[in-house]
């Protein structure tokens, strides 16, 4: 039907002003309320027919001229106007600029919201970085580098050496635990399983007999002679090690004691007994390298790598004689000294070379007829006794390092354990490393002074699944704790566990806080994780005896006086010993005086810092046996200890619960009372 408007010439008169008719998209708009092919002018508050806006004007397109004004609708059209606004012209169906930029900001908040963007730091990464950003493309994370410095906080910091590397993290994660690279020194790292030795000698006698150099030179001259008489016929070998080398560097092999070189009798050095007798491969000397990913220190949490690495030395096994005792292509397994042997041999197999994977190790053991998976058993109990023994310190270092209420990145690291199997399918522990190595490559001399570097398979193999598998556990990340948290899936006896325990993300994620319900909806396969939970899945309740030297540790936080102090002073001692009211049976305050004294100067020769620096956790360790041993009678070395612990315990408990004191009487200033006595007398020092 065709129909002619007549633009009324009242439009200059009109209260409304509106604006042309080609415009109208934004205004007239489509009213789903209304069963009538009609529009809704927002504007006039008219429902407007179709016919009428498509029908052709007087000699011109309706587009081409003004609105009709508000009264010619109503006179010619003869529509009832809408009671009021309706309450769809917020909803969806308009199609306003403004909505839809309102809109379109909210989609954008959205999307950054579901598809977060992983800041990592790694300027200090140094042979990780590599395989740390081969991790994130294979995982799909949306990642970026952050280089130099950087005020706002950082999701992951990645660091090569120690936790110091970067100053001043405050948020974030970082890969290392501060104060842990100086306990798995060797020296270090032997009297600290020698402290747990005398405690449970049973459960630490994976570890061999060690003398601390130059220090104990004389006391291990001794321990010589008297294992030579009563053997005569049997000649010990030693293997002096430099205290803070690596890569095999300062290590050699003595029979006399009276032919130690500089390193232990100038350079510090550890000296152990040498394993004459070890499992051969092929009539090989090997070792193991075993990878453990220590995620928590409180709750603990240990995770140990099922794949690992066999380090084969290059010439064929004998038993240590005068002759062959220099050769260390065959009695070091240290691959940075035997990839300079002519006979090292570089492969792409698994299961042969020099360098093989772990799995492959124990299946050509188990087809030999060893007991692989024991062996793997008694490798799992020697690293949680070991992380056991050096968790007392790692919490005292933690505690000053980052105390609690002060903004601070949560920790974890990767550690590498070297294992030595004997003849007898024992293992043993021949050290710890903090920064075990992370190339995928090694360097091959292509000409004399031409060195080229080649892909390693063994190592992509087995350290790019454990950087990825560790990635996917802990989930990096600035809603992690809240993602680990919601999710928590049911174990197979009924209980909970979280679910970045077992496996936190999927290889083809988008982003490192999407769970693996997500993904399985998305049709994305979840593969089985390399990492193993050990603690405290597996050895939590077993092992739970071994932790009485951390409640040693909490003491020693608790009495340290200043937060962030690495040190006890004398009033802190004397503090300690008060409130847990240890004079009695023969200690009193001066001698616990004199024993502060002794103790700190005998463990502050080595520094210049002298008596005024403090006591250490270890001289406090050595001052609290001391005290176990003079005050009750036992059978062992850890019931005395033990019940030390219990005492000071209920003691500071009790003090805590006690009702508040009566304060001190004033004195009277004047001076004729001076000399007059309060009536009740004056408070003893024990109210």
């Amino acid at each position: 039907m065709n129909m002619s408007v007549n633009i009324p010439k009242s439009r200059k008169n009109s209260m409304f002003k509106l604006g042309p008719i080609e415009t109208t998209d934004s205004r007239v708009i489509w009213n789903p309320e209304n069963d009538r092919n009609e529009l809704y002018d927002v504007d006039v508050g008219r429902a407007v027919p179709t016919a009428v806006l498509n029908a052709p004007q007087q000699g011109t397109a309706v587009a081409n001229h003004a609105d009709p004004s508000p009264e010619w609708i109503a006179a010619n059209l003869h529509t009832t106007p809408p009671p009021s606004r309706p309450k769809s012209i917020g909803s969806p169906y308009l199609s306003s600029p403004a909505i839809k930029k309102k809109s379109k900001s909210k989609a954008k908040v959205r999307h950054r919201r579901m598809r977060p963007c992983l800041t990592v730091e790694m300027s200090k990464a140094k042979s990780g970085a590599e395989v740390l950003r081969i991790s994130f493309e294979e995982l799909g994370w949306r990642w970026k580098e952050v280089c130099g410095p950087r005020k706002t906080s950082c999701d992951l910091h990645w660091h090569g050496c120690s936790f110091y590397d970067n100053d001043g993290i405050q948020s974030g994660m970082v890969n290392k635990f501060p104060g842990l690279l100086e306990l798995v020194r060797k020296a270090q790292l032997s009297k600290l399983l020698h402290q747990m030795h005398e405690l449970f000698p049973e459960e630490f006698d994976f570890y061999p007999r060690t003398w601390l150099l130059p220090e104990q030179y004389h006391h291990f001259c001794a321990n010589v002679a008297e294992m030579q008489q009563k053997h005569p016929h049997d000649k010990p070998v030693f293997i002096v090690k430099p205290d803070e080398g690596s890569q095999g560097d300062g290590i050699y092999l003595i029979t006399n004691p009276h032919h130690m070189g500089s390193v232990g009798l100038v350079r510090r050095a550890v000296v152990q007994e040498y394993i004459a007798r070890p499992l051969l491969l092929e009539r090989t000397k090997f070792d193991l390298r075993v990878y453990v990913l220590l995620a928590s220190i409180d709750p603990l949490q240990i995770y140990i790598c099922r794949e690992g690495m066999a380090r084969f030395c290059t010439v064929k096994y004998q038993l240590p004689t005068n002759r062959n005792i220099n050769q260390v292509f065959m009695h070091l397994t240290n691959y940075s000294l035997n990839k300079k042997s002519d006979t090292f041999i570089h492969t792409d197999s698994m299961d042969r070379g020099s360098k093989r994977t772990l799995t492959s190790t124990f299946t050509a053991l188990a087809s030999r007829g060893h007991d692989a998976v024991g062996l793997w058993d008694a490798i799992e109990e020697i690293v949680v006794k070991t992380i056991t023994a050096m968790l007392p310190d790692l919490t005292v270092e933690l505690q000053a390092e980052l105390p609690a209420k002060k903004p601070a990145p949560s920790c974890f690291q990767i550690l590498g354990f070297d294992i030595l199997v004997t003849d007898e399918l024992k293992p043993i522990l021949l050290e710890v490393n903090a920064n075990p190595s992370l190339r995928l490559d090694f360097e091959h001399e292509v000409s004399p002074g031409i060195v080229e570097s080649k892909p390693s398979p063994v190592d992509e193999e087995i350290k790019i699944s454990l950087i990825k598998d560790t990635l996917r556990l802990l989930k990096p990340g600035k809603h992690a704790k809240e993602f680990k948290s919601r999710h928590t899936m049911p174990n197979s006896d009924g209980s909970h566990h979280s679910q970045a325990a077992v496996r936190s993300a999927t290889p083809n994620s988008a982003t490192p806080n999407s769970s693996d319900d997500e993904a399985g909806k998305e049709g994305v396969a979840i593969d089985e994780s390399c990492l193993e939970e050990i603690w405290p899945r597996k050895y939590g309740e077993r092992y739970s005896h071994l932790r009485v030297m951390e409640h040693v540790a909490g003491l020693f936080n608790q009495f340290l006086g200043v937060k962030g102090a690495h040190r006890m002073g004398a009033t802190g001692f004397r503090m300690f010993s008060r409130k847990c009211k240890l004079c009695s049976n023969g200690i009193t305050m001066a001698a616990i005086d004199i024993m502060y004294i002794d103790i700190t100067r005998r463990w502050t020769l080595d520094s210049h810092e002298g008596i005024g620096a403090g006591m250490c956790f270890g001289a406090f360790l050595e001052g609290f046996f001391s005290i176990a041993m003079r005050k009750f009678r036992g059978s062992s070395l850890l019931e005395k200890v033990s019940a030390l612990v219990e005492v000071c315990e209920c003691n500071l408990k009790r003090a805590g619960a006690r009702p508040t004191p009566r304060p001190h009487p004033r004195r009277l200033r004047r001076p004729e009372m001076v000399r007059r006595r309060v009536s009740g007398g004056w408070p003893t020092t024990e109210d």
